[in-house]
């Protein structure tokens, strides 16, 4: 697909790539099935071909005038798509438990469930389901359901695309010259978070069951 997409937008200009871009992101809010990453890959790869460097440094790239704006597009993509999701969440998301095929497997009392864990670990979920693909949706979804402050909301997805969108952008552009070997290594980049995001939500695991067994009381023999 990555291939494919450099072939169709490399010989339009740049502002066309910043478009598609922004415009792909903000339509994937509204469920259009294509990932994220591939889209910021993209975007990466087209500002290679339109810069003037030759070595490619990770100091060279911090100058690019042309690799800064795709940040800030690919930035802006994703904050108005997740804020689609949430607010789509938030107006009809109440709707979930009515519906008669989804009522015998989400109930009332499940919502419930999850607004509560939305509220008490609210960043934390906004936080992680950022960088999980299949979870991003549901929890954005569930986090407007559960009127969760939206500054709050935005605030943490943006702290977290901060990291992200340059980065996923960052791999197109390093490996612009070769479009089969940036999406072998987007593919590993995408791994290593996962394993991240993980090894994160394990220890955190791991220090709440250790607060819960310093918080009981001891047992009475």
């Amino acid at each position: 697909m990555l291939q494919w997409l450099v072939d169709h937008l490399g010989e339009q200009s740049l502002l066309a790539g910043y478009a598609f871009v922004f415009g792909v992101l903000v339509f994937c809010g509204f469920g259009f099935p294509m990932p994220e990453d591939v889209i910021l890959v993209t975007g990466g790869v087209l500002a290679w071909l339109a810069s003037p460097m030759e070595d490619v440094t990770l100091r060279a790239m911090v100058r690019d005038p042309g690799l800064l704006k795709m940040c800030g597009v690919g930035l802006a993509g994703i904050l108005c798509g997740d804020s689609v999701i949430y607010l789509m969440g938030r107006r009809f998301g109440g709707h979930i438990a009515e519906h008669k095929f989804l009522r015998r497997f989400i109930t009332a009392q499940k919502i419930a469930k999850v607004e509560e864990l939305m509220r008490r670990r609210g960043t934390s979920v906004i936080l992680g389901a950022r960088f999980l693909p299949g979870l991003r949706a549901p929890a954005y979804f569930t986090a407007g359901h559960a009127r969760f402050p939206f500054w709050q909301f935005f605030l943490f997805d943006g702290l977290a695309a901060l990291i992200s969108a340059p980065a996923w952008i960052g791999v197109g552009f390093y490996f612009g010259h070769d479009v089969e070997r940036a999406a072998k290594q987007a593919a590993k980049f995408g791994h290593l978070i996962l394993v991240s995001v993980a090894a994160i939500a394990a220890l955190l695991v791991f220090r709440w069951i250790w607060k819960q067994r310093q918080a009981a009381p001891p047992s009475v023999v």
